[in-house]
């Protein structure tokens, strides 16, 4: 049965699981490049649905910078429909990479076999060795949780972006792509890295929880939940923002929904009520600058901004209504890691302080 109390046991083993996991799977993925021809690989396309698909927003600019690559993240259907058009995707050298922790979801398993079937190399990542989608792709990356407890995705959600990210550190090894040395050394600097991030989770799980209590509080204070609660996020933060939102409709039922941090300035500024909160996701990189000046100008004209960010970002916080601390991380390509550890927090907490049980579509326990 789905409860609030697994979602939050979930978010305390996710630091755990980053130092069980992190040196099995940097291993499966180099055994999988094996099978593709990395060297000559001109793309990379994300395939996958629902946490998978966000995942893949937030993975897309460690492909990027550190394996040197043009990579998309595509919904499966979105994939299925027209992923394939134009000769770019119609040639050997784009890697599609399938993703789904249960290594079964129909859908994807036809995106992997319609990809095969056209000459593409195609990877799936997935929790379990040997599943219909590993056998549908040219080989599989597995990140294995082994038996976990029924839940929104938390563990599962971590495990993919994971796998992820150390996909694109090993194809940058491949590819002697990787930022400032040589394959080998690059990429065990870049695994011990991302072993690292289990500090900066934990931390962030101790900090985050009791501040996410709070704010599940403040936007339910008035008996009528806040909702729709719109979440800002840029850059690989933008994939955490749909994640976020998604943990918040599965476990609270509250409607919430992601929208990248200038089109929110574009259009939902305008929205009533005025006052309605705003949620900007900010780890440091390229899009922090224009988070804060969000931040501020809409504090400014009313907003309840609430602040996802370092304890430290005084930029941003200092104008937020309420602020749910993040540790930092070594790099903007591991921020994923920590960054999503706040959204299973506040789903628990918005349902607990609700009475409701995850996935019941808001009825109450």
């Amino acid at each position: 049965m789905y409860s609030t109390g697994t979602m939050l046991r979930q978010s305390a083993a996710l630091a755990a699981d980053i130092e069980r996991l992190t040196g099995p799977v940097a291993a499966s993925a180099g055994a999988a490049l094996v099978a593709v021809p990395g060297a000559s690989l001109r793309e990379v396309v994300l395939v996958g649905s629902g946490d998978s698909h966000h995942a893949g927003l937030a993975a897309q600019l460690a492909f990027e910078r550190l394996a040197g690559i043009p990579c998309t993240a595509l919904s499966t259907q979105q994939f299925l429909d027209y992923g394939m058009l134009g000769p770019a995707r119609q040639d050997p050298a784009t890697l599609v990479v399938a993703v789904s922790a249960s290594g079964s979801s129909p859908r994807l398993v036809t995106a992997a076999q319609r990809a095969r079937a056209r000459g593409l190399p195609t990877l799936a990542v997935t929790g379990r060795e040997g599943s219909t989608l590993g056998s549908a792709a040219t080989a599989e990356v597995v990140a294995a949780l082994g038996l976990t407890e029924r839940s929104p995705g938390i563990r599962t959600y971590q495990a993919s972006l994971l796998a992820l990210l150390l996909l694109a550190v090993r194809l940058g090894g491949a590819r002697h792509a990787l930022p400032g040395s040589g394959p080998a050394p690059g990429e065990d600097g870049l695994v011990a890295e991302v072993t690292a991030t289990a500090d900066a989770v934990r931390d962030t799980v101790r900090a985050a929880d009791a501040p996410c209590r709070e704010l599940a509080e403040r936007l339910t204070e008035t008996g009528r939940p806040w909702a729709p609660l719109v979440i800002a996020g840029t850059g690989p933060a933008r994939g955490t923002a749909l994640y976020a939102a998604a943990k918040v409709v599965e476990a609270a039922g509250l409607s919430a929904y992601a929208q990248d941090t200038e089109e929110y300035w574009h259009i939902e500024r305008f929205a009533d009520p005025a006052d309605a909160p705003l949620v900007v996701l900010a780890p440091p990189g390229p899009g922090h600058a224009r988070a804060v000046e969000l931040a501020a100008t809409a504090s400014g004209r009313g907003r309840r901004v609430v602040a996802v960010a370092g304890r430290d970002d005084t930029e941003l916080t200092h104008t937020a209504w309420h602020t749910v601390p993040l540790a930092g991380t070594a790099r903007e390509e591991w921020s994923p890691l920590v960054g999503h550890v706040f959204a299973g927090l506040l789903g628990a907490r918005l349902a607990e302080r609700l009475g409701r049980t995850p996935f019941s579509g808001g009825a109450p326990r």
